[in-house]
């Protein structure tokens, strides 16, 4: 009872034994249990109840007119600042906004040729999402939610005419058309039906998953053979011997490998902790630098009025021109950083050695031979001269490839170690946020209880929100939480490949605490042993939780609708312009402001959110189906959003060509087996016998199975044979081809400093 009134904002009504209330369910069970019931107190994960239809109306509203709101704030915001919303049409990286409906309507090849392979490959998952959801939608919206409405009424009618006692039917408005209103005694005929549209969304669902991987591998291919030099033509060798751990050296030994002058160049990762210091002081004071002088812009450059600042010279104050020591102070560290250059490149042999990692970059001259290098074991010793594929010039994380084996496994022991630590940490942080986000902590306010006394229709609006107010909070932290701890222990080759990580957990972190939250309990070991114990029990665990939540995921969806547009206000960059600009000119500005934080805001942790709708669309597809036409709104309301801001407002990020969206079709396919697991548990007629429909429907997995196989066999990282010759016929044919832009080489070698453009333009 107290539970109820928790979750339902309303007192229990315990019937007496003569007058026995029952709700009807295909073989579910309302009552939750214990562990499930203190998740959903902490999480507010209500089951479905009288009220639930009440709470989607609100949502609906809430979400709606929020979306609105952002809507029109970023009209405002666009025109008013439009270096932060649409920086990339300004400097002709990407067409009009208005043209293409700010993106909505642009094509992939045109996201691909302005934000990247990755970026157009999220906004296919969006289509791909919108695909999926209509194509199971609208036949089942159609065709099972009047049949559960018809079916439900009938057995209602026909239970109440037999039973002998004093019984009331009590069906709940959107349980009437879900799957929760039929008993399985009455309609073994309807669950072999649905059994058999379990088996017709597996085969749906996984061959458009295998035509959107098919079209994928077409763009990976042309995207491989467009890929710049000196990337297309690199490898990256690792676990070099220390004998060879010098560039004159392994140069040689490849040289001698692959002779006739195949090699171009071979560049060996060092370690430069003078130059990094040097660096990072040339750009404390080139930013102290541009500070001075938009401070003495503000003073429209009086030259009484230039900044300066006091110096203790003797043990007197002096002062000091700002502008002219940051001047002299810059013009020193860059002979310095010069000096410091020359030296590493003209070193000798120990100085090589010592300075020198186990990692290099090996480019060849033709496509030909880094693609067969890669597949050669060049020692008996497999482990020595590990090579791949390289990551972007532009996004190499050296200090990483300098750490040591013994100091990489460490860290990974450790990083897997907080991560665990993150799961086992979840219940406690959700029972604290949830002890102070509530409707019941802003009733103790005086001026808040106020006005909701006033205003009585607002408490329903709060109500919804706080329903899921507590997840999503926590949720939207935890991105921040798993990239901190990806950054500092995973070994990265790549910055972007913290993303792969990221979405990799976040997904998996959502799919147990979110969308199986009620079944696992508080106590994920006590759920892992019971499945142990009787491995059947997963099947009923699932069926009896999932069903009884249906209502509370819909709002979940529809909530996220408001949420997804609140992303094109750019609020933390905008914010951040702001502060920039107060100190600097607003081009620095824009530079400091740029990019978007990278744990929520990221590829992966974007991938993992739209790929946790789409697996919970699927979940719930036959369940309650009028979910899937919130999913599908979902999905076309990110179209809109990514489609926007990759391409105008966002900077553009190195490109794995297609990594997250390979990532992403997996979590999909791992998906089905949840979906199928769940309706076998409300399909089965009889839980003493395996005989029936739960069962056929369990053997939907082996097709899932034979058809995840084949996705996993397609190879896409990598060119076929075919396609590295003829790409190297056209670049012998004189075809067009990618000039080299740059070379692979740490920053401090590759830097060539000046004095900032405000200093020379002020000496012309």
């Amino acid at each position: 009872a107290n539970l109820s009134k928790l979750i339902t904002g309303k007192p229990l009504q315990v019937a007496t034994p003569d007058d026995i209330t029952v709700e009807p369910g295909l073989n579910l069970s309302h009552r939750a249990t214990q562990g499930s019931e203190q998740v959903q107190k902490l999480l507010g994960v209500s089951q479905n109840s009288a009220s639930d239809l009440d709470t989607l109306k609100t949502s609906l509203v809430f979400s709606l007119s929020m979306s609105v709101v952002y809507l029109v704030v970023f009209c405002f915001l666009y025109k008013w600042q439009p270096m932060v919303y649409m920086n990339n049409t300004l400097s002709n990286n990407a067409p009009q906004p208005r043209e293409s409906w700010f993106g909505l309507f642009l094509k992939l090849e045109q996201v691909q040729e302005s934000a990247g392979l990755d970026a157009a490959m999220l906004v296919e998952f969006c289509n791909l999402g919108m695909k999926i959801s209509a194509c199971l939608g609208i036949p089942f919206v159609l065709l099972l939610c009047p049949t559960y409405k018809v079916l439900g009424a009938q057995w209602a009618s026909i239970h109440c005419t037999e039973s002998s006692t004093n019984v009331t039917s009590v069906v709940y408005p959107l349980e009437s058309i879900s799957i929760s209103v039929l008993p399985s005694c009455r309609t073994t005929w309807f669950s072999w039906f649905l059994s058999g549209l379990v088996w017709l969304v597996v085969v749906a669902v996984q061959r458009l998953l295998r035509g959107a991987q098919e079209d994928f591998v077409k763009r990976r291919e042309k995207w491989l053979k467009a890929r710049p030099k000196p990337e297309s033509t690199t490898i990256m060798v690792t676990n070099i011997p220390p004998q060879h751990c010098s560039d004159v050296e392994l140069k040689e030994y490849f040289d001698r490998l692959f002779p006739h002058g195949a090699i171009e160049r071979v560049y060996v990762v060092k370690e430069l902790h003078v130059l990094e210091k040097l660096m990072r002081e040339f750009d404390e004071v080139e930013q102290e630098l541009y500070e001075a002088h938009h401070s003495w812009e503000l003073c429209d450059f009086d030259p009484s009025r230039r900044p300066m600042r006091e110096t203790l010279t003797s043990g007197n104050a002096k002062p000091v021109d700002k502008i002219e020591e940051c001047k002299q102070l810059l013009a020193t560290l860059i002979r310095r950083i010069q000096a410091e250059q020359e030296w590493i490149e003209s070193a000798d042999h120990g100085t090589q050695h010592a300075i020198c990692g186990s990692t290099a970059f090996v480019t060849f001259k033709v496509l030909r031979d880094s693609e067969m290098a890669q597949w050669l074991r060049l020692e008996k010793d497999g482990d020595l001269f590990t090579m791949e594929y390289p990551p972007p010039v532009s996004d190499v994380r050296y200090a990483d490839l300098l750490r040591k084996p013994f100091e990489r496994k460490v860290l990974h022991i450790l990083g897997y170690s907080m991560i665990f630590a993150v799961f086992l940490a979840f219940f406690p942080l959700i029972g604290i946020m949830s002890s102070t986000v509530n409707l019941q902590s802003l009733h103790k306010i005086h001026l808040v209880d106020k006005m909701l006394m006033d205003m009585p229709w607002l408490e329903p609006i709060l109500e919804g929100v706080f329903a899921t107010l507590v997840l999503s909070l926590f949720m939207a932290f935890l991105p921040t939480v798993l990239h901190l701890i990806i950054f500092k222990t995973f070994t990265l080759k790549a910055e972007a490949q913290s993303q792969l990580y990221l979405q990799q957990w976040y997904y998996w972190f959502q799919v147990i605490f979110v969308l199986l939250v009620t079944a696992v309990g508080t106590s994920m070991w006590t759920s892992i042993g019971d499945i142990l114990n009787s491995p059947q029990s997963l099947i009923f665990t699932l069926a009896d939780h999932l069903p009884s939540t249906s209502n509370f995921y819909m709002n979940y969806v529809i909530l996220q609708w408001a949420m997804s547009i609140l992303n094109m206000l750019r609020y933390v960059n905008l914010f951040k312009f702001f502060a920039w600009k107060a100190i600097v000119n607003e081009d620095r500005a824009k530079m400091k402001s740029e990019p978007e934080d990278a744990d929520y805001y990221g590829i992966g942790s974007r991938g993992a959110r739209l790929t946790l709708i789409l697996a919970t669309g699927m979940v719930f597809c036959i369940i309650s189906p009028l979910i899937l036409v919130f999913v599908f709104l979902y999905f076309f309301i990110n179209r809109l959003v990514y489609g926007y801001l990759m391409v105008f407002a966002e900077t553009k990020k190195p490109d794995l060509g297609g990594s997250f969206w390979m990532m992403q079709l997996k979590h999909v396919h791992l998906s089905i087996p949840i979906f199928v697991v769940t309706m076998s548990g409300c399909l089965w007629n009889n839980r003493s016998t395996f005989i029936g429909p739960g069962l056929f429907t369990l053997m939907s997995l082996g097709r899932w199975l034979w058809e995840y196989s084949r996705f996993l066999d397609v190879i896409w990282e990598t060119l076929s044979f075919r396609a590295v010759v003829e790409t190297d016929e056209q670049v012998e044919a004189g075809e067009p081809g990618t000039a080299p832009r740059d070379f692979y080489a740490q920053d401090e070698l590759k830097r060539k400093l000046q004095l900032p453009d405000i200093l020379r333009k002020e000496q012309i």
